[in-house]
Parts: structure tokens; sequence; C-alpha cells
């Protein structure tokens, strides 16, 4: 049997039956896609999750989850045999249709898929909704294929700027996408063309507010917090080099914390080093949800120096801007993808990317506040993210697209 997680899923009798297919479940850096298959079931739709693989987040077992890894191989031989004898036509146009997405993918033999394939199927799943537009996609399509069910996308970033798959046909095969800000939905549409344009929607990957409320008064300390994996497209070293030029200016820079790990690890503490920033700068790691809101509720600024990174791939609308602002923490962000449509002066400040003297500047003047400066910001900046990027609001509008999806013809 393969490995199941539970947190249990609703299934009230005039829900949605939903499989939700992901890359890899838990992911540290996407907890927004746990929190909508938390939504759906709140709302009483029925949902299955079907992961590549194990993600590297520890958490709470949750029901209704599988990893595709994990299942025994008697298991999907099993899988596979019962899903050639009922759809043997749709296996072979399914084998036929593996040689085209080889240009851009690893598509999974057949017999992997069938165990995720069975599962739907014994859920009496009615659509397919994929996160991210490349292998979870992909598995979401040729599953939609193979059980004659209906398929929608949310794409987010990388899937999008990065490292793009076949992105115009998985938009025109599916029944509709979703992206989180008005910047990517754009972009999708562009790619999708005129003729598919009309189905690419905006679903803001939402928070819930009650998770991140302020349990204490906003901190006297200067402690400047950035979050996000340690990759080009966050800025992170132009963080670094702002917080050099507010030494230069100061006596006491700020203490600032960058939350996550990745790739550019090393070379960010080659040059905290270099600057002489060890004792002002600390990389604190990849951390658990909780820690993170604790950090939050700490911090006198978020910090979002996001940038277009040399091969193209850039965020969205980062989720830590969202919960900060939800926790009363004003953010200051670069003017780039879809942090203008979520950061005003009414709770925050945008510089231009890659800029690091207006990045400094800005993070000097919300710094020079007082506290209950900051606090009326802050309050201001979470009445917007309540109205706005509420996950169980935007989950409702997701459902209600897939209510409205027409059958497969």
């Amino acid at each position: 049997m393969s490995h199941q997680e539970t947190d249990e899923p609703a299934r009230g009798a005039s829900g949605l039956r939903l499989t939700v297919l992901v890359d890899a479940w838990p992911v540290l850096s996407e907890t927004f896609v746990r929190n909508e298959v938390a939504a759906l079931r709140r709302a009483g739709h029925a949902v299955l999750v079907e992961a590549g693989e194990r993600g590297d987040m520890a958490t709470a077992p949750w029901e209704g989850v599988s990893i595709g890894t994990e299942d025994p191989s008697w298991r999907a031989l099993a899988d596979l045999a019962w899903l050639v004898a009922r759809r043997p036509r749709r296996c072979l146009a399914d084998l036929r249709a593996r040689a085209h997405w080889r240009a851009a993918h690893e598509p999974r033999p057949l017999r992997r898929l069938a165990p995720a394939a069975r599962r739907a199927a014994r859920h009496r799943s009615e659509h397919l909704h994929a996160h991210f537009a490349a292998g979870a996609a992909l598995d979401a399509l040729r599953l939609g294929d193979l059980l004659d069910l209906p398929v929608s996308i949310t794409a987010h970033g990388h899937d999008i700027f990065g490292r793009p798959r076949q992105l115009e046909e998985k938009l025109a095969r599916a029944r509709f996408t979703t992206s989180g800000c008005d910047y990517t939905v754009q972009a999708l549409r562009r790619i999708a063309g005129a003729q598919h344009a009309d189905r690419v929607h905006k679903i803001v990957m939402g928070i819930e507010p009650a998770t991140f409320a302020r349990t204490s008064p906003h901190p006297r300390e200067r402690v400047v917090v950035a979050i996000g994996r340690l990759v080009p497209k966050k800025g992170f070293g132009d963080l670094v080099e702002a917080v050099a030029l507010l030494r230069e200016r100061a006596a006491a820079p700020p203490r600032t914390v960058i939350v996550g790990e990745g790739p550019l690890r090393d070379g960010l503490e080659a040059r905290i080093a270099e600057l002489g920033l060890g004792d002002v700068i600390e990389l604190r790691g990849a951390c658990a949800p909780e820690d993170v809101r604790a950090l939050l509720e700490r911090a006198a600024v978020l910090a979002m120096p996001c940038v277009v990174a040399p091969d193209g791939d850039r965020d969205s609308m980062p989720v830590v801007v969202k919960e900060a602002l939800a926790m009363g923490v004003p953010v200051v962000a670069s003017r780039e993808v879809g942090l203008p449509e979520l950061v005003r002066p009414e709770w925050g400040r945008l510089h231009p990317p890659a800029d690091t003297h207006a990045l400094a500047d800005a993070l000097a003047e919300l710094l020079a506040l007082e506290p209950h400066e900051r606090a009326a910001m802050g309050r201001a900046g979470r009445a917007f993210v309540i109205e706005h990027c509420h996950v169980d609001r935007e989950t409702a509008r997701l459902a209600g697209l897939i209510a409205a999806a027409p059958d497969r013809s």
C-alpha cells in the first residue's frame, strides 16, 4: 500500500470530489498548497492529494495524501493491469503521447501513474487540479485523458519564467489555468494566445488571517527579516549590500535575519564575511512555519527585494509578504513582478529592483519610525490582506471555476 498521510478530508454530499496533483508533498516553500487543500476540505469538498515524491518538510499526517515514489511495485503492476483492462485504447494513446512529451519532460511510466489513476477512480474524482505547470501538470493531463476527467492548472513562477515546459500546449489542453497575481496572469494569457486567453484566471494564493495575527506589541528593536529560498530571484544579495550601506551611514545597522536554504548560501556567507557583517546578518537556514510566524512577531520590517534572475526566473507574489502584512509587519519590496499589486505606501515601500541604495533608503525610512507608527501601517496592511488574500475566499473562487468547468466532451 502506498504511503498515506492524513488530515481528514471533508466529504460533504454537495461538495466537489477532487484530486490535486503536486510534484512533491509537503514542501516547506509551498505551504500555500496545503493551505488551499485544507480550505477546500473545510468548505465540504472531498480532496485527494497525489504527489510525485516526498517533500522536504516534516508535518503531522494528513489523510488522503499519496506519495507516488512510495507505491510498492506489486501494487503499481496490479493497478496497471486494472487500468489497461478498463481503458486499453486510452493506455495505447498515452504510450504514443509520451513520445511527444519527451521533448521537454521525462514522463513517468504508465505503471507509476496507474496507482494514482486507480485512487482517483475509487475516490470518484470529478476533476483533476495540478499545482505548477511542470511535472504535476503533465501527470494531470495524462490522467485526465486516461480517466476522461477535466483538468485545471495553477501556474506560479519558475514554471512560467524559469523553465517553462510545453507550457502553451498545457494551457490549451487545460479546462482553465489560474495564477496568483495580475503579472503572471497577463504573462500566461500572452503565452496562451487569443484563442485560450479567456481561460486564464487570477486566484490569489491566500493566507489564513487567524493563524497570522499578532499576540504582542510591535517591537522597538530594529530587526529586518527576509524569508525565501536562497536563489537569485529573491535578491538577498542586494539585501546584504544594502545592510552594508546602512552600516556606513549609522553606527548601529539593523539586525538582519535571512531565513531559507538554497544554492546561494555559500556565496552569501562569503560576502557577509567579506563585508564584516557576521555580527549583523544571520543566515538562519530553513525554518518550520511556526518558527517563521514567531520571527515575524519580532520583526520591524520584512524585506523582499525580488529581481529577475539571469535565466529569466522570477517570483510572482510571495506568500510570505501576505503573511507579514497579516502580522502587521510593514514591507520593503522591489517594484518587480506582482509585488506592486500587494505593497502600497500605506503599509510599505517599493524600490527599483537591484537598486541597493534605494533599498537601503527604504529600510532606513521605515526603521526610523516609532513602533506605534509601524503598528498603524501594519493594521492597514492586515486589513488589505484579509479583504483580498483570504485563503477561504480565494479557494471558494477556485471551487467555483471547477464547478463551472464543462464536462469533458
